[in-house]
This record gives structure tokens, sequence and C-alpha cells, in this order.
């Protein structure tokens, strides 16, 4: 049999607990709207399931541990939301920084690609000089034995080569 046969009933037992389980709610949460929340929260819940709870319950204790089944509940969805927001902020930095990266990556592709422009622009010794130190890592005097040139001329083809780049890519940064 139902607890409550009438709503004059429902709203008696309404009058008499909404304030002190607000200020029960109020000592587990701190903050009175949501203290007055979880309470309505409680009354609509018992509302709804009037026909499932029995006449011979005692209510004083039904009603507190209701109230603080509810702040507990309302504490689970405020961690949820807050670690459902955590996740997206990562997530938005995430996607910030791999945007960023991606604009990083681009630029040095770009810039490697004016650099191998210009160094295909550089007459065929000169080019062929600069290669062997940059990318050989080559000695000047190695590079003048492998040639069959002076050092000098590796120097002057060297200073030529880095003229002509610094020209070149002086636009790039």
């Amino acid at each position: 049999m139902a607890v409550f046969k009438h709503k004059n009933e429902f709203r008696q037992l309404f009058d008499q607990w909404f304030n002190p389980l607000c200020n029960y709610a109020y000592s587990l949460v701190q903050n009175h709207v949501l203290a007055k929340d979880i309470v309505q929260e409680v009354f609509i819940q018992i509302w709804e399931k009037r026909e499932q709870i029995k006449d011979d319950i005692d209510l004083k204790p039904y009603l507190f541990k209701s109230t603080y089944n509810k702040t507990i509940e309302k504490f689970r969805q405020k961690k949820l939301r807050q670690k459902l927001a955590k996740e997206n902020l990562i997530k938005i930095e995430n996607a910030e920084k791999e945007t960023q990266d991606f604009e990083l990556v681009s630029a040095n592709y770009l810039l490697k690609e004016k650099l191998n422009n210009s160094i295909r622009q550089l007459p065929p010794k000169c080019q062929e000089v600069f290669l062997m130190s940059r990318k050989n890592g080559l000695t000047y005097d190695e590079i003048a034995n492998d040639l069959g040139i002076s050092k000098k001329t590796v120097e002057n083809h060297m200073m030529k080569a880095l003229d002509f780049l610094r020209k070149n890519l002086k636009d790039t940064k």
C-alpha cells in the first residue's frame, strides 16, 4: 500500500521536512542553491515512487538517506563533468599543438624546398663544392684533394655559395 493516499499528505510531509533537509544538504555541499535543488529532486523522486513506498516506513531516516544519496549522485555527476571537461580541454590543446606542429612542419618543408632550389641555381662547380662540404661533411682540404683544386678555390666557391644562399633566403623567415 502506498505511503501517500492524497496530495495533502505529501504536501504536509514537504512542508515539515523541506527546510531541515535543505539544511542537511547544505552541510554536505556548502551551497544553498545546490542544497535546495537536491532536496527538491528528492521530493520529486519520492512523489514519482510513492506507489512503491510502503506506508509502514519511517519517513525521517528515509528522507535523510535519500538526501544523502542524491548529494552523492550530484558529486559523482560533477566529478564526471569535470573529468569530461578536462579530457576535452586536453583534446583541444592537443589539436592546437598539432595545428602548430603542422604549421611548423610545413614552414620547414617550404624553407628546405627554397634552399634546394637556391642550391640548384648555383654554378655547377660552386654547387658541387657546397654539397661536398654541407651534405657530405668534407673539409676544405678533402674537397680540394678530391676535385684537384686548391684550398683557396674551395674557399672562394663556398664564400660565393653562402653569399648567394644568404641573399636568396633573406626574405624567408
